[in-house]
C-alpha cells in the first residue's frame, strides 16, 4: 500500500513539473529565464517518472533506472543555467558552465548507458537493488559541485537583488537548496556510501517542496513575471478534497471503534451525509483563506467601481475629484504612500497635484522622464520589477521615489498625468485584481480629470475675460444665437447711456438703431465691418464720435452663431484732428500770406514804376502802350491768382454724393487727348473700366485729375509715356480705391518731395506752385490721401489718390 501511494506521488510529480514547465514557457517564450526553468524542470520530470516506475516495477528493469541516471546527470547543469539566467531576459552561460559542467554532464548522461556508471538492477521482493559502476563516485562529485555552484550562484543573485526582485530570489533559493540537499542525501550519499538504494523512491517526493515555493512565488510575487488568476474551480476542489478527507478519516476513526461492524454501516452514512451538509460552509471557509493568501483582504471589484464611478460623476471640482480616487486607492489597495501627477504644460513637467504619504516624494518629475515616457509609449501600468532589463532609466525613476506601479492618464493617446503608488504595506505585490482595479480606476479618473481641468479653464478664462472687458476703455457688445445680447461690458454702458443687467439676453433691438444696424447687417451676411464711423449722444445730449468695428462669430465648425462690435471714442482724435488741422492751417496762411505777398507785389511793382512814370512821358504813345499791355497783363496774373485762391478755399465746402469716378477721369483724358497728340505722349490705362463709386463732388474730381496728369504731361518730354491706374482694393477685403498717375519724367528732387503739396512749392520755372496745393485741398475736402514717389528702376514719379470705398456700397455697379 505504502510503495503504490509512493508510485502515485512519484508520478504526480513528474506530471506537475511538466505541467508547470509547459505553462512557463508559454507565459514568455522569448525569456530566458522562462525557457532555462522549462529546460529545468523537464529532466527533472523524467527522473522522477523513471525513478518511480524502476522502484515499483515487480521486476527491476535496468532500462528505468538508466534514464533516471541518464535524466539526473543533466538536472544539475540545468539547474546552473536557469540560477545563472535569472532574472535575465537574454541568454546567458559562464564560462565554467559552457567548458566544464555541461561537456562532463552530458559525458554522464551518455555513460548512463553503459556498465561504466550502473551495472545492474535486481529487487529482493522489498526494495531496489542496483549495482553501481566504476564511475559512480565521480559522478556523485559531479553533481555536488555542479549543484553547490549554482546554489552559490543564485545567492549571488539574491545579495544583488533589491525589492520585490529580492523576495522572488529567497524563494528560488529555498526552493532549489532544500529539495536538492534531501535528494543528494537520499539518492546519491546514502548508495554511495552505505551501498543502499532503499531511500531512493522518496526523492521525487521532495520535489513537491520545490513545486511548493515556486508556485507561492508565482502566485504572491509575480515569479518570472507570471500573474495567476485562480479559478473557482480550484476553491471546490480544494473544499472537495478537505471533505473526502474528512470522510477518509471519519470512517477509519469508525473503523478503529467498531471493529466487527460491517464496512458500510448507516453510521457512516450518516458521516456522509454530514460532511455533505457541511461542504458548502468549508467550501466558503476556504474560498476566504484562498483570497487572503492570494489578495490579502478580498474586496467587491464590482461595487468598488461603481461606488467610484457615481462619486466622480457627482462633482466637477478637481480637488473633489483627486481626493475620491486617491482615497479609493489609499483605502483598498493600502500603498505606503499615494501620488497623482498632473501635467504642467507651461513648464512642461509633471507636478504632484495630490498625495498622502511620506513628504520627501518627488514634487514634480520631468514630462522627458524615463518613466514618463515610458508609460506615454507603452500606455498601461508601470511595474518597477517589470523594468529591470526593458527600461533600467524608468527603474531608476522608480527608485527614487520608492514606487512599485505607475498608472498613465491619458487624453486621445497623449500622457497628461500619472497615478503612482508606493508598496503594499502588507508587503504583498499588486495582483492581477490590483492591476485591473489600478487600470479601470485610471482610466475613469483620467476623463473626470481633464473634464474638471477643462471646466477650470473655462471659469479661469471667463474671470479673466470679464476683467478684461470691465477694464479697456474700449466698448465691446456680442450678439449671439437668436440675435439675443450675451456681452456687454461698462464702457459699452458708458457710450450708449445703456445698463449690461437691463440688455444681457434682450433683443438687438434694444441696442442704439445706428449701432444694431451694423452688427444686424453682420449678422446676416457674416461679413466684416472695420472702422466705421458713428456718433451716439452722451447723457447732456452731446453727439459722441465713436469707432465701430464688427466681426461675425463663429463656431469651430465655421458655421455663423453671432456676431461681436468694438467700438472706441474719436473725441480725442477728433480733437487732435482738428488742433492739427488748425495748425497746418495757420502753417499755410503764413505761407500763403508770404507767397501772395512774393506773387501780388511783382505785378504792383510793374505797374507802379509805370505810373510813377506815366506824368512825365503821358506824351510817348509807345509808353502808353507799353503801360496798357503790361499792366492789364499783370492785373489779369493778379486775378487768376486770386481764382487759384479761391478755389484753394471753396473745395471743402463743394456738396458730395456717389460719383462713378471712372466718368470725371474718363473726361479728363478725353480733354487732354489733343495735348497728348501735340506732345507725342503715349497714354496707358491699366485697371477694368467698370464703373466705381465714391463719395464725392465731380467737378473737383476732374480739376483733381486735370491737375495731376497737366503736371505729368509738363513734366515729360515728346515720347513719354502717361500711365493711369485704378484699382478697387475692397474687392479683395481692403476698404480703398486707388487711382495711380505716373510719368516718365525726372521726378521729384528728394529734397522737395516731402514739401511738394505746399502753396507755391514748384519745381517749375514758371509754376506758381499752387497746382498742387489745390490737389491737396480737394482730397481732404474727399477724405482722401495723397501721396508721391519716385518710381523706382525707371524715370518719372506716381501720384496715388487713395479714396475710401463708402459703406455698404455694392463692388460694381451697373453701366
Amino acid at each position: 500500500m505504502t510503495n503504490t501511494v509512493t508510485a502515485l506521488l512519484g508520478i504526480f510529480c513528474a506530471f506537475a513539473n511538466c505541467t508547470i514547465g509547459v505553462y512557463v514557457l508559454r507565459t514568455d517564450s522569448r525569456s530566458a529565464t522562462n525557457r532555462a526553468f522549462f529546460l529545468l524542470v523537464m529532466p527533472i520530470a523524467v527522473w522522477a517518472f523513471a525513478l518511480t516506475l524502476a522502484h515499483a516495477a515487480v521486476t527491476p528493469t535496468l532500462w528505468y533506472s538508466r534514464l533516471s541516471f541518464a535524466a539526473g546527470s543533466l538536472i544539475p547543469i540545468a539547474l546552473l543555467t536557469f540560477a545563472e539566467n535569472f532574472p535575465r531576459k537574454e541568454s546567458y552561460t559562464s564560462r565554467a558552465n559552457r567548458w566544464v559542467f555541461t561537456p562532463i554532464g552530458i559525458g554522464f548522461s551518455l555513460l548512463s548507458w553503459s556498465p561504466w556508471l550502473l551495472v545492474g538492477a535486481r529487487s529482493d521482493g522489498v526494495e531496489l537493488l542496483l549495482t553501481y559502476g566504476p564511475l559512480h563516485g565521480p559522478f556523485a562529485a559531479y553533481v555536488s559541485g555542479c549543484f553547490a555552484f549554482a546554489i552559490y550562484v543564485l545567492f549571488l543573485s539574491y545579495r544583488k537583488a533589491t525589492g520585490l526582485l529580492r523576495l522572488q530570489s529567497i524563494y528560488l533559493l529555498l526552493a532549489m537548496a532544500v529539495p536538492a540537499a534531501l535528494t543528494m542525501i537520499t539518492n546519491l550519499l546514502v548508495p554511495l556510501t552505505l551501498r543502499s538504494s532503499r531511500l531512493g523512491r522518496y526523492g521525487p517526493l521532495f520535489i513537491f517542496i520545490m513545486l511548493a515555493l515556486i508556485g507561492h512565488a508565482i502566485i504572491r510575487y509575480r515569479f518570472m513575471d507570471i500573474r495567476v488568476v485562480v479559478k473557482q474551480g480550484m476553491v471546490y476542489l480544494a473544499a472537495f478534497s478537505v471533505a473526502g478527507a474528512m470522510l477518509v478519516l471519519l470512517l477509519v476513526g469508525s473503523k478503529l471503534v467498531f471493529r466487527d461492524g460491517p464496512w458500510f454501516t448507516t453510521l457512516e452514512i450518516l458521516l456522509g451525509l454530514g460532511v455533505a451538509v457541511l461542504f458548502y460552509p468549508l467550501k466558503t471557509r476556504i474560498q476566504l483563506a484562498f483570497d487572503r493568501y492570494l489578495y490579502r483582504e478580498p474586496y467587491d471589484y464590482q461595487r468598488i467601481i461603481r461606488e467610484t464611478s457615481r462619486a466622480l460623476s457627482n462633482t466637477i471640482e478637481l480637488p473633489a475629484i483627486l481626493d475620491c480616487v486617491g482615497g479609493v486607492l489609499r483605502n483598498i489597495l493600502k500603498p505606503e504612500w499615494t501620488a497623482i501627477y498632473l501635467l504642467d504644460e507651461y513648464e512642461a513637467q509633471l507636478e504632484c497635484a495630490w498625495k498622502a504619504g511620506p513628504a520627501f516624494m518627488l514634487h514634480t518629475l520631468p514630462l522627458a522622464s524615463p518613466l514618463a515616457a515610458r508609460a506615454a509609449a507603452v500606455q498601461a501600468l508601470v511595474f518597477r520589477d517589470e523594468l529591470a532589463d526593458q527600461d533600467p532609466g524608468g527603474e531608476a525613476d522608480m527608485v527614487r521615489l520608492n514606487a512599485d506601479v505607475a498608472a498613465p492618464l491619458l487624453e486621445e493617446g497623449r500622457l497628461f498625468g500619472l497615478i503612482v503608488l508606493g508598496p503594499k504595506r502588507s508587503g504583498s505585490p499588486y495582483f492581477t485584481d490590483d492591476a485591473d482595479l489600478l487600470q479601470t480606476l485610471a482610466h475613469q479618473s483620467a476623463v473626470a480629470i481633464r473634464n474638471a481641468q477643462t471646466h477650470q479653464r473655462v471659469v479661469q478664462v471667463n474671470e479673466e475675460l470679464k476683467k478684461t472687458l470691465a477694464t479697456i476703455e474700449c466698448g465691446v457688445v456680442a450678439v449671439g444665437i437668436r440675435d439675443k445680447v450675451t456681452v456687454f461690458n461698462k464702457a459699452a454702458e458708458q457710450f450708449t447711456g445703456l445698463s449690461a443687467e437691463v440688455l444681457r439676453g434682450r433683443g438687438i433691438e434694444q441696442l442704439p438703431p445706428i449701432l444694431g444696424r451694423l452688427i444686424e447687417a453682420t449678422v446676416n451676411d457674416g461679413e466684416s465691418r472695420s472702422q466705421v464711423e458713428i456718433a451716439l449722444p452722451d447723457q447732456v445730449g452731446q453727439m459722441v464720435p465713436l469707432m465701430v468695428t464688427t466681426s461675425p462669430l463663429l463656431s469651430p465648425q465655421g458655421t455663423l452663431v453671432g456676431a461681436v462690435a468694438i467700438f472706441s471714442d474719436l473725441s480725442r482724435v477728433k480733437e487732435l484732428e482738428r488742433e492739427r488741422r488748425r495748425a497746418e492751417r495757420l502753417a499755410s496762411m503764413e505761407a500763403i500770406a508770404s507767397g501772395m505777398v512774393h506773387e501780388i507785389r511783382n505785378p504792383l511793382v510793374a505797374i507802379k514804376t509805370f505810373t510813377q512814370l506815366l506824368p512825365t512821358r503821358f506824351d510817348d504813345a509807345d509808353f502808353r502802350d507799353n503801360f496798357s499791355r503790361v499792366a492789364g497783363r499783370e492785373i489779369a496774373r493778379v486775378d487768376e491768382l486770386l481764382d487759384r485762391f479761391r478755389m484753394l478755399s471753396s473745395a471743402s465746402r463743394q456738396r458730395m454724393e456717389h460719383v462713378d469716378i471712372t466718368i470725371p477721369l474718363g473726361d479728363t483724358l478725353q480733354l487732354l487727348q489733343p495735348r497728348l497728340e501735340e506732345r507725342r505722349v503715349a497714354l496707358r490705362q491699366v485697371g477694368e473700366s467698370a464703373p466705381r463709386q465714391v463719395l464725392g463732388n465731380a467737378s473737383q474730381l476732374e480739376q483733381l485729375f486735370l491737375n495731376l496728369c497737366l503736371n505729368a504731361l509738363e513734366a515729360m518730354d515728346s515720347g513719354g509715356e502717361l500711365t493711369v491706374r485704378v484699382a478697387d482694393l475692397s474687392e479683395g477685403g481692403g476698404s480703398t480705391l486707388l487711382v495711380e498717375v505716373s510719368d516718365t519724367g525726372s521726378g521729384i528732387p528728394d529734397d522737395m518731395i516731402e514739401q511738394i503739396f505746399n502753396p507755391f512749392v514748384t519745381t517749375k520755372d514758371q509754376g506758381t506752385g499752387l497746382g498742387l496745393a489745390i490737389c491737396r485741398a480737394i482730397t481732404d475736402a474727399h477724405r482722401a490721401i495723397l501721396r508721391v514717389r519716385n518710381n523706382i528702376g525707371r524715370p518719372g514719379c506716381t501720384f496715388t489718390v487713395e479714396f475710401p470705398v463708402p459703406v455698404g456700397k455694392p463692388a460694381r455697379l451697373t453701366a
